[in-house]
């Protein structure tokens, strides 16, 4: 009876700890501090007082390829660090498409990033989010 007991104890933990680990799927950039601030009548900040706009803001994030901030609406900001997940190892930083149209391109594999859809592509793994605070004109990207 005691062996089954354990093997039943065993067993469980062994298929919790298998589908707890599905939820760090969408973590593949290592964490890295960043906390970043700054004025939105900053002449640099400027496309972030419209909707769809975006600026990437370079020497900071994961490996220092920069840290995406994109306007959602009138009301939401996002943040995410411009590492491309599929080549955290050859340090590749996507870029923002010139084509206003809420998309971030990876150099290295043409995977397109919807920063509209919260920095998802069609499929894959998305960019990594970090946290916005926006206080008046001021902003803070954090982690």
């Amino acid at each position: 009876m005691q062996t089954k007991v354990i093997l039943i104890f065993l067993f469980s933990s062994f298929i919790f700890s298998n589908f707890a680990c599905d939820d760090n799927l969408d973590e593949i950039i290592p964490d890295v501090l960043v906390d970043i601030e700054f004025n939105l009548n900053l002449p640099q900040y400027n496309d972030l007082n419209f909707v769809m706009g975006a600026v990437k803001i370079d020497g900071c994030g994961y490996k220092k390829n920069g840290v995406i901030v994109f306007r959602l609406n009138e009301s939401e900001i996002l943040a995410f660090d411009a590492t491309c997940p599929n080549h955290i190892d050859i340090n590749a930083s996507v870029n923002l498409d010139s084509n206003s149209s809420g998309t971030a391109t990876c150099p290295h594999c043409g995977k397109v990033y919807s920063l509209v859809r919260y920095g998802y592509p069609d499929e894959g793994y998305p960019l990594k989010w970090y946290k916005v605070i926006k206080n008046g004109d001021y902003v803070r990207v954090y982690n």
